[in-house]
């Protein structure tokens, strides 16, 4: 464990806890500890990734035990509730529950804060009584817990905070249904921290789904900085900082980045000027409404925008693959936000750049940077040929819109365009007339092609070229025979499947013999969304073109869609981290929403394994822990044997918890990690250290 030179009597703990501390041994908090305590005390939502004894379990356990103190002190009152914890902490294993348990009764005895252990194996009426008594805080396994709020002994809506401990474990384990479940029955207004040794993003996942954008921390060996990231620092002045970002971006070979500044007003600044040097750049920020902000990520993530800049709030939480590069416009002004901007790159052990724009003004700032993160950040050598010289001149944002003020703009002076005079008699045409009398003299059906041919998919942007463009998912005809409606129809949509094929009646003319005889009827036609008929022959026709020995199974329940690649080819396709997989879910997507209008709040899970990999592994007539014993002992014997660890083919979420706890116990020999991320996940086996 790492220590600091910072004593825990300079935070703002109380002296009782700080005594209580000392105690136990500790005098100086360690680097996970360092940087946790205050932002948990401050109330945040915080995810940090850090080796197994780095000192993490007291980097959450001080904090909440001073929250409590706090509560004291501020109501007069601090007797716990009967069955109504104030803090819960989930943990992987009985055994880590145990020792975090412990933690806290160490700290927490002597100050009169009551703690009680609750994991399975053990007898659920005395943990029933315990907690009938009254407890400030519950360290559980979340099977127990969950059984227990299901028999309505514990009750959390008066719970202020959640801890995943081990959170990579505990989904790699498959407890991420009674996590959900546990979460639904806490207060949205919660804390949420989650402490990890491994990044796993389906913990990120879940905690977005549940309003929390922790600010995410890493704590390495050699202190606290992002993997895989080259960052450096670039001394400039703050005129220069748009041509600098002008020359950096072009620079960069399929330039896909974030750019952060630190107030909205230059947030959108930058993203119009961006936009009027041809960058597909996009601002984001608070100002703008959820629904907008949802639809700018969407156009990020399919790289119609490849350059998004953001304000610190805005970017919170944000998982986005292939992020290559982070621009500093603007150097934060919290040193956290540092690591937590340029932690959006070297992702997923990618390699990634970040720069640091630092003018005469952000230079209050860096310090508090260098000694956050314990280092300095490497200088940049600039030359005079490293800044844009065409630069355009910058756009007027009005400050209350965060808009381009036209009338103003700094680039262009307001014009008065001159009107021709039209002749004395001059007869207004079509275009002059009010809406409403157009639309009362055209037809009512070419009224409505020009509705259909607008139409755009939801986050879709249209230009003034793509307005006169037709819908090509929509296919209209007038015929008095609706047979050979339906070929043209197929013929013109590019399908063979009659079953795919629907149609909506625009307009019913009269019999073509005034009394008797056909009608001519206006037909729209359109592709069903039956996603299984139509991505299947699509599909299976770019695996064969591909040459990969992979068949493709297609489901849809609303409103997820799933494709799955099973074949000998599925382990390639998830080779460099999945990227021929996100470039199938890319044309997959694509193909859909060219083709007909998907299920509104569609998703789409695209995955891959190999034909064993889809059935159980074990052989039939085989009892499930017996099979896995055998698996055990013989891959226990292998690292014996062979000196080096041992990768066990890969099991599903039950059987990864099964073996863990098989060798968790502490008197074994061997320890486990997770390799990999996804469904079927593997785990090595190998000697403890």
């Amino acid at each position: 464990m790492m220590e600091t030179t910072r004593p825990f009597s300079s935070f703002d703990l109380n002296p009782r806890l700080v005594h209580t501390v000392n105690q136990g041994g500790l005098l100086n908090a360690s680097l996970i500890q360092d940087i946790a305590i205050e932002p948990i005390l401050a109330g945040e939502d915080i995810s940090i990734q850090a080796k197994t004894g780095s000192g993490k379990t007291a980097a959450f356990a001080i904090p909440i035990i001073e929250q409590l103190l706090r509560r004291e002190d501020g109501d007069g009152d601090n007797c716990p509730t009967a069955n109504a914890p104030l803090y819960v902490v989930l943990s992987p294993t009985r055994e880590l529950a145990g020792q975090t348990n412990q933690v806290f009764k160490n700290f927490g005895d002597q100050l009169k804060l009551s703690t009680v252990c609750m994991v399975g194996g053990e007898s659920i009426e005395k943990q029933k009584e315990l907690v009938a008594k009254g407890v400030h805080i519950i360290v559980a396994t979340p099977g127990r817990l969950k059984d227990l709020i299901n028999q309505k002994v514990v009750k959390l809506d008066s719970c202020c905070g959640v801890v995943f401990d081990e959170a990579d474990r505990l989904f790699d384990m498959g407890f991420k249904p009674d996590i959900e479940y546990i979460l639904n029955h806490v207060p949205v207004e919660r804390q949420l921290v989650m402490l990890s040794a491994t990044t796993n993003m389906d913990v990120l996942r879940t905690a977005y789904r549940y309003k929390s954008h922790p600010m995410e921390l890493k704590v390495g060996e050699d202190g606290l900085m992002v993997e895989h990231i080259d960052h450096q620092i670039a001394m400039i002045s703050q005129k220069e900082k748009m041509s600098f970002l002008v020359h950096l971006l072009r620079q960069q070979e399929n330039v896909y980045g974030l750019v952060f500044c630190n107030t909205q007003y230059m947030t959108h600044t930058v993203a119009e000027w961006l936009k009027k040097m041809n960058f597909k750049a996009q601002a984001i920020s608070g100002r703008l409404p959820q629904g907008k902000r949802n639809s700018l990520m969407r156009d990020f993530r399919s790289r119609e925008i490849t350059i998004l800049v953001s304000t610190d709030v805005a970017a919170r939480g944000l998982d986005i693959e292939d992020i290559g590069l982070v621009i500093n416009y603007d150097l934060p002004n919290e040193a956290a936000n540092y690591v937590h901007r340029i932690g959006r790159t070297g992702r997923a052990g990618k390699s990634g750049l970040a720069v640091s724009f630092c003018a005469h003004e952000d230079c209050e700032y860096l310090d508090a940077i260098y000694d956050f993160i314990g280092a300095k950040i490497p200088k940049m050598d600039i030359s005079d040929d490293d800044f844009a010289t065409d630069l355009c001149r910058r756009p007027h944002i009005d400050q209350r819109t965060l808009k381009v003020s036209e009338s103003t703009s700094q680039e262009h002076r307001p014009t008065r365009t001159r009107t021709k005079q039209r002749p004395p008699n001059h007869n207004k045409s079509d275009e002059d007339k009010p809406q409403r009398q157009r639309r009362a003299q055209g037809p009512k059906i070419e009224q409505h092609r020009q509705d259909v041919a607008t139409k755009k998919l939801p986050g879709e942007q249209m230009t003034a070229k793509e307005s006169d463009k037709p819908d090509r998912r929509f296919f209209e005809i007038t015929s008095s025979n609706q047979q050979e409606a339906d070929q043209l129809a197929m013929s013109a949509l590019r399908i063979t499947d009659p079953g795919l094929l629907g149609h909506t009646v625009l307009e019913e003319g009269r019999k073509k013999y005034l009394l008797f005889g056909p009608k001519e009827v206006s037909y729209q036609y359109f592709i069903r969304p039956i996603y299984k008929r139509l991505l299947t022959p699509f599909i299976t026709q770019m695996l064969e073109l591909a040459q990969l020995e992979l068949t493709v199974r297609v489901s849809f329940s609303n409103p997820t869609l799933k494709v799955n690649f099973v074949g000998k080819d599925a382990e390639l396709l998830r080779q460099n981290g999945g990227e021929m997989l996100r470039a199938f879910e890319y044309l997959i997507k694509t193909y859909v929403g060219r083709r007909v209008r998907p299920h509104r709040g569609i998703r789409y899970v695209v995955r891959s394994y190999t034909e064993e990999l889809e059935r159980d592994s074990r052989p039939r007539g085989e009892k499930s822990d017996s099979y896995l014993l055998k698996l055990i002992e013989k891959s226990s014997q292998q690292v014996l044997e062979q000196g080096a660890p041992v990768q066990l083919k890969p099991l599903n979420p039950k059987d990864r918890r099964f073996v863990h706890q098989q060798l968790s116990d502490g008197n074994s020999r061997f320890k486990t990690t997770s390799i990999g991320d996804g469904r079927f996940k593997r785990i090595e086996i190998s000697m403890k250290e």
